[in-house]
């Protein structure tokens, strides 16, 4: 017996150990895929959150580039209290054309406090064809940004009597 002990601690020893050293082994290749797996996640959370930043870095970029574009705009629209000054403007060029026009301001809509307005307008008068040509002509490339909506002509003798509908774009 004392040979089958012997042999057993020869052979059981190393064989208990082997055992232990692959347990051991097994436990921490799962530990070690755990981990492997949550440092996959954080670097994916990383990649992610640095995206947004970029993105955030990129909104920052372009809205100090939309605040010189605002900035031009303002310049290029009036205020909607100078909108008050409108009809005198127009008849100041309806002078210098030889007309005798009549300028009617309507109702706005817009959006907001800072947002854009489109004020409707009418303009009634008579004179010649080709003094209302050049007034029409002074309106679109004038001081204020307006669209005209519908222009009406009618003969009268040697002038024209003319009705003219738009909006004038304001801030």
């Amino acid at each position: 017996m004392n040979f089958k002990k012997r042999l057993l601690i020869v052979i059981g020893i190393p064989l208990g150990i082997c055992v232990l050293l692959i347990g051991m082994i097994v436990f921490l290749g799962f530990d070690i895929g755990n981990r492997a797996g949550s440092a996959n996640e954080k670097r994916l959370t990383f990649i992610s959150r640095l995206a947004v930043a970029d993105s955030l870095a990129s909104l920052k970029k372009d809205s100090e580039q939309i605040k010189n574009y605002y900035a031009i705009l303002e310049n290029i629209l009036p205020k909607r209290d100078r909108l008050v000054l409108f009809p005198r403007d127009l008849n100041a060029i309806g002078n210098q054309d030889n007309l005798n026009i009549n300028i009617t301001l309507g109702q706005g809509t817009g959006s907001g406090e800072k947002g854009f307005w489109q004020t409707n307008f009418k303009i009634t008068g008579s004179g010649t064809l080709e003094n209302f040509i050049k007034f029409i002509k002074t309106l679109e490339s004038g001081q204020y940004l307006i669209g005209l909506e519908s222009i009406d002509f009618g003969r009268e003798g040697d002038n024209f009597k003319t009705l003219l509908n738009g909006e004038v774009f304001s801030m």
